[in-house]
């Protein structure tokens, strides 16, 4: 998912840790997360779950690897190292300690921003050559056709919501009604609580009172009801801790199988 920069506004992958047009940090990186592997064995088997190119990304999960441009985790005893090898063959620690989950974590978040920064590289980069151009017939522009049908889906949208009546307390007849998205419950005096009702007439807009409970409607407020229920909504925070074994959030793993691999890594930096 791409944010904005604080410091430029430019926009950039959320798992970067800096942002690539000034070099600002990302404050909002997520370091930890129940979902992501705890061990190097996990790790291991999340690549192969996820088809992580950790060979063209030049990532070695569970290896010493000693040769130049590579990111590693590995196992040396009672530690955990988590290391980079530079352009030159020059070795930089990233962890080295007894956190296993702290070190997976470090490994697992810098494969996540190397693929974004290989991504970014290869942005506009075609996959495969181009056709050539021919002469196209003239016809209707799917465009257009796709436009007239979302406008006309709007409208009938927009006449259905006008002819449903509004949220809220009615009076008719001497009894008192409350419609909640097309449901009409009323008042029973005797069992003193709503009941399930039909709409007690063709039309209730001259019957509306107020989307707000009053003493004068009798009983008590509709919103503590059984039958009440408060709108349905998805925020950003839930779909986005839900989302982070969601492969597609990633644009898969595998999709840049024919990058050029060599591009988007700093290789002469210590991380």
């Amino acid at each position: 998912m791409d944010i904005k920069c604080e410091y430029c506004d430019g926009f950039f992958d959320d798992q970067r840790e800096n942002c690539p047009h000034c070099g600002a940090t990302n404050k909002h990186i997520r370091r930890v997360s129940n979902q992501i592997p705890k061990t190097i064995d996990e790790l291991k088997q999340y690549v192969i779950d996820n088809k992580v190119p950790v060979q063209q990304m030049h990532f070695h999960i569970g290896e010493d690897y000693k040769g130049p441009k590579a990111f590693g985790i590995y196992r040396d005893g009672e530690q955990v190292v988590v290391y980079k090898n530079k352009s030159d063959g020059s070795r930089a620690i990233r962890y080295a300690g007894k956190d296993e989950a702290y070190a997976v974590n470090e490994i697992y978040q810098k494969m996540r921003s190397e693929y974004a920064g290989h991504k970014e590289a290869n942005a506009g980069r075609p996959s495969q050559p181009m056709p050539s151009r021919s002469k196209k017939k003239k016809g209707i522009n799917p465009g257009v056709v796709i436009l007239l049908c979302v406008g006309i889906f709007i409208l009938i949208c927009v006449i259905y919501a006008m002819s449903q009546p509004s949220t809220g307390y009615y009076t008719y007849a001497g009894d008192h009604y409350y419609n909640q998205r097309g449901d009409w419950y009323l008042y029973d005096d005797d069992a003193d609580d709503w009941i399930p009702s039909s709409q007690p007439a063709d039309s209730m807009d001259d019957y509306y009172d107020s989307s707000y409970y009053s003493s004068n409607y009798g009983g008590y407020d509709f919103s503590d009801s059984s039958y009440y229920y408060e709108p349905s909504y998805s925020s950003d925070s839930d779909s986005y801790s839900s989302s982070w074994n969601n492969n597609n959030n990633w644009n898969s793993w595998d999709s840049g199988s024919d990058w050029n691999w060599n591009s988007g890594s700093d290789w002469n930096s210590n991380w």
